[in-house]
């Protein structure tokens, strides 16, 4: 016992010694841990994206391009995109990298082409056989910064991809955990813990985005260095605008004079939209916001900021001719002509001149490579990463250079349900090949961003060379071919409808089941609900199949078809007049 005792005292002792021990050298550890966390704040540069939702190139008060008037819109304001821009750059070729969203956020989230993404477009119907896996565990845009063993914290807020933010390594986001998505049809719903319409105080979820950012900025900036995503889900539609800001953009709208030709009235009511207005507007103010935060917390001179958007606008008129311009750009959203995917690019922050231009081409899976090199990460990017570095570009604007993983800027679009076009920017030259019929463009996009003058019958050399090489690039990457969408289109149609006979039989066994007193009446709904899913099925396999064989770069077979069997895609009769 007295051995016991004695052996107890002796740990006791040294147990109280060690406390001591950890008290005298935890403080200075401590400090030390601190400091180095406030140096890493205070050298490792802060990142700020403004994701935009179908914002054209020509649609805020910014000149995107210097030389060209029509590069901003006559009608809409964005003051603090104007402030951003006095504060640095505008990319006037800057791009989107596809022309519709999900491809285009996949995309921007690793550092590649949608064509290796395999997301080309909304829908991707072939990207389910693809990779049925999805992108959990590869390397992010968040891991761009987060490798880089300074103390980064990154945060996602609003509209997402197709799966979680947190399994590529986000710290902070704003997703349920719960199968919702995260503002549910673009954001003017909730799906938790029901389907309720969002208060008119907070249209589009712009003040809850703005809270969400500013709650991550209070509790980091000047902390430890951080990127920080904010998607916003306007302006896509269905637009929305508070009710203070859509009566400042109905009187605006009132005090303007209208046109007398009822075409000419048309074109500029859908050109100039006051809800538009004044929901652009009003997601503006969240940049002044965020700058006028960071300007407190003595952040801004530390932090760089990029505002772009994930595709060209569908906002737009549309003419007699069935043609679209984005102000000077040919086309919108959903096409591969510059007005589809040529979107506002303003980068401001460290080392950047602000009020000034660049014409060298930018695309969004440039920001990995970007945002990995001016956070001074030293361990080596994957080699499957397409974008390169635009700090070059960045500090000295025209002078500087791009170097990238990918032989240009790739637009491979093989759309099910839109004009099927494969694309690629090399330098000046844009080259473009309609993959329903083989046909194929080319022109100087440096100089004429209208595309005006195709110039593949003067330079066949040309056409064929860069023909070469994109079909060389898709090969590589498995980017896939349009006759693998529809073919992947005409399967998923088949598993549908063979799901939607099945939960028909379902409804009916119940029904049989209860035989209530209104038996024939119910029964009669739920074949009528059957039928009207068998008739969409039935739309959308004729119009695909016209689709296949397409010759059209502007316009699809969807209206011509639903004119010719009497219903609308989603299987609605169309009513004779």
């Amino acid at each position: 016992m007295p051995v016991l005792n004695s052996l107890n005292l002796a740990i006791n002792l040294n147990f109280k010694i060690l406390v001591l021990l950890m008290k005298i050298f935890w403080f200075p550890l401590s400090l030390l841990i601190l400091s180095a966390f406030a140096s890493f704040a205070k050298d490792s540069p802060n990142f700020i994206i403004i994701y935009m939702d179908d914002l054209g190139w020509h649609q805020t008060s910014v000149r995107m391009m210097d030389s060209e008037p029509m590069s901003k819109h006559s009608f809409y304001n964005t003051p603090n995109v104007e402030r951003l821009a006095e504060m640095g750059r505008c990319f006037s070729n800057g791009y989107a990298p596809t022309a519709t969203c999900t491809g285009s956020r996949v995309s921007i989230l690793f550092g590649q082409t949608s064509a290796r993404t395999q997301y080309r477009y909304v829908f991707d119907v072939f990207h389910q056989k693809q990779r049925p896996e999805g992108y959990a565990g590869q390397y992010s845009l968040a891991d761009s910064v987060k490798t880089a063993g300074k103390n980064y914290i990154t945060a996602h807020f609003g509209k997402g991809m197709t799966e979680k933010l947190k399994l590529v390594n986000y710290d902070v986001t704003d997703e349920y955990e719960e199968h919702a998505p995260n503002g549910n049809l673009h954001g003017e719903k909730i799906d938790i813990p029901s389907r309720k319409d969002l208060p008119p105080n907070n249209p589009k979820r712009i003040y809850s985005l703005i809270d969400e950012s500013m709650k991550f900025l209070k509790k980091n900036a000047g902390k430890r260095p951080f990127m920080m995503m904010v998607s916003h889900y306007s302006v896509h539609v269905p637009h929305a605008a508070s009710k203070k800001y859509m009566d400042k953009w109905q009187a605006k709208y009132d005090a303007l004079e209208k046109p007398k030709d009822k075409e000419e009235l048309r074109l500029f009511e859908r050109e100039c939209n006051p809800l538009y207005g004044a929901m652009l507007e009003e997601t503006d103010q969240h940049i002044g916001i965020l700058l006028d935060y960071l300007k407190k917390a003595g952040e801004l001179d530390n932090t760089y900021f990029i505002f772009t958007s994930d595709n060209g606008s569908e906002c737009i008129p549309r003419t007699k001719e069935n043609r679209r311009y984005n102000g000077p750009l040919q086309e919108g959203k959903y096409s591969c002509f510059e007005g589809g995917i040529r979107v506002p690019f303003v980068v401001a922050g460290p080392g950047i001149q602000g009020g000034t231009y660049c014409d060298i081409p930018v695309v969004q899976w440039d920001l990995l490579a970007t945002l990995h090199d001016l956070s001074g990460n030293d361990t080596p990017l994957p080699d499957d990463i397409d974008g390169g570095s635009l700090r070059d570009v960045f500090f000295k604007g025209n002078q500087g250079k791009v170097k990238r993983g990918a032989p240009g800027i790739v637009h491979h679009f093989p759309s099910h349900y839109q004009v099927p076009i494969s694309a690629i920017r090399i330098g000046d030259y844009k080259f473009m090949r309609n993959m329903n019929t083989d046909e194929k463009k080319l022109f100087n996009v440096a100089v004429d961003y209208r595309e005006k003058n195709d110039l593949a019958q003067k330079m066949p050399e040309k056409v064929a060379s860069m023909d070469k090489i994109l079909r060389a690039y898709i090969e590589e990457v498995d980017g896939g071919d349009v006759k693998d969408s529809y073919q992947a289109l005409y399967e998923t149609m088949d598993d549908f409808e063979g799901r939607a006979v099945k939960d028909h039989e379902r409804k009916m066994k119940e029904l049989e089941a209860k035989m209530p007193s209104d038996f024939e009446h119910q029964k009669s709904l739920i074949d009528q609900e059957l039928e009207f899913k068998k008739r969409g099925f039935f739309a959308n396999r004729a119009i695909t199949k016209r689709q296949e064989t397409w010759p059209g770069w502007y316009d699809t077979a969807r209206k011509t078809v639903e004119a010719e069997i009497g219903m609308t895609k989603g299987g609605k009769l169309i009513q004779k007049k």
